[in-house]
């Protein structure tokens, strides 16, 4: 897939079969700690100040991951079946990521139903990591089934 062997790929934590890397869910895991905290401690909301939306590629270029020339490389050649509704996936995530804290950031917390739409709005946050990982597993053609499911169980 990307010149590298399927253990050079596992040791720089790449999923052989869809290329993609599990690293990058720390920039978001990192940002629904500090949401969760937030809710509690409003000095800590002020940490997601600094948090900046990056995409794959610009996660790992600007990291000091030691393998991210293989993670980039296996990315750049994952199929396009796999590469693109991950992009999708990714873009919303970030989009739901970047308003999110906006709002949590602007929020009187104070407020009941502020916080409730808080609450709620963490919920999506991690359902879109959940989803992203899904995708870099290789699983996300299961979970789109089984959310189908879901809906069609309750009408």
């Amino acid at each position: 897939m990307s010149g590298y062997s399927e253990q050079e790929l596992r040791a720089a934590n790449v999923n052989p079969e869809t290329g993609l890397a599990t690293d990058y869910l720390n920039l978001f895991n990192e940002a629904i700690m500090l949401f969760e905290m937030g809710l509690d401690m409003p000095d800590m909301a002020e940490e997601l100040m600094d948090w900046r939306r990056r995409g794959y590629v610009e996660h790992f270029e600007n990291s000091g991951f030691e393998q991210k020339d293989v993670v980039i490389a296996a990315y750049r050649a994952s199929p396009d079946a796999v590469r693109k509704p991950f992009d999708e996936a990714c873009e919303k995530a970030l989009e739901e990521f970047e308003s999110g804290i906006q709002i949590l950031l602007s929020s009187n917390l104070e407020d009941e139903a502020a916080r409730e739409d808080l609450a709620a709005r963490l919920d999506s946050l991690k359902a879109r990591v959940v989803e992203m990982d899904a995708h870099i597993h290789g699983r996300a053609e299961r979970i789109e089934n089984d959310l189908q499911n879901a809906v069609d169980a309750l009408f």
